[in-house]
């Protein structure tokens, strides 16, 4: 597999535009009915050249200026997705723009989560951790807005093709972009899921899950999916089972395993340095 090396650049290789989008539908679970979206469109766009796209969870932390968009800025950085993409530009004509949802507000564990009154069983590890309450999940709310509003929006605004739309996001994002790549089978070709929460729910849920969507019956439609999980620190160790048994379950029901990549790094933790590593990989065995 040949590896895409991330140079060094000074400072943000495009421009970030913000946006707050309402969606009277399907963002009803919110007070104000709307999300921040921010869109990163690299230098090589002209307006001309339609470029993929890819959507990304936690926009607050996705880019080089990613301090702009907290408070407290990030404590790790970020994820520096604008500098990947400039470098897939640079070395092979690849062009992307990322589309960011943020996530950075109270909403954040119940938007992105299942509802588990409908989905399945929550595990144990949904009860540890009590900082986040994931009571409620309108996760599949937040979905239909990104296929129907926000997909709309941006193809509205900015010169994009719809053959390879990607998906991806960490923790809560990282189940985020795997559920909902399953739920709008066709529409994302490929999936970025790092350090999924899968372990929130019992593995009997997505059993049972899996087990109504026929898969191989519907193999043209099914994402290239690249799940990472590390084991540095202890929530990557909770998470860790969860997405290592996530690839053995699916092939059961019939999803590809050519289409099924992991990573496992014992020695990294919990944070956006650990999963921006991750990236050059991801896009080397998912876009090259």
């Amino acid at each position: 597999m040949e590896k895409l090396l991330i140079e060094k650049y000074d400072g943000c290789t495009g421009r970030i535009d913000n946006y707050i989008i309402s969606d009277e539908n399907n963002l009803t679970y919110r007070e104000d009915k709307s999300k921040k979206i921010s869109v990163f469109v690299p230098s090589s766009y002209d307006g001309k050249l339609p470029h993929d796209i890819l959507y990304f969870f936690d926009a607050q932390n996705l880019f080089c200026n990613a301090g702009h968009y907290t408070d407290n800025g990030d404590p790790y950085g970020s994820w520096k997705l604008d500098l990947v993409v400039t470098e897939l530009h640079r070395r092979y004509g690849k062009n992307i723009i990322v589309v960011g949802i943020d996530n950075a507000d109270e909403y954040r564990s119940n938007e992105l989560f299942m509802d588990h009154n409908t989905f399945g069983t929550l595990a144990p590890l949904a009860t540890a951790l009590p900082e986040d309450d994931f009571s409620r999940g309108y996760l599949d709310s937040l979905s239909e807005f990104m296929v129907s509003t926000l997909h709309s929006f941006i193809k509205e605004r900015y010169c994009v093709k719809e053959d390879n739309i990607g998906i991806g996001g960490s923790s809560m994002g990282g189940i985020a972009s795997f559920y909902c790549a399953l739920r709008e089978l066709g529409f994302y070709k490929y999936v970025l899921s790092y350090s999924p929460a899968f372990g929130l729910y019992e593995m009997s849920a997505f059993d049972s899950y899996f087990a109504t969507m026929s898969f191989a019956d519907r193999l043209d439609c099914l994402s290239k999916i690249h799940i990472y999980c590390g084991a540095g620190d202890p929530l990557e160790r909770l998470l860790l089972p969860s997405a290592q048994e996530m690839k053995s379950l699916l092939v059961k029901h019939g999803y590809p395993a050519d289409k099924l990549y992991e990573t496992y790094d014992t020695e990294k933790p919990h944070n956006e340095e650990s999963w921006r590593m991750i990236l050059p990989q991801s896009f080397s065995y998912l876009y090259l």
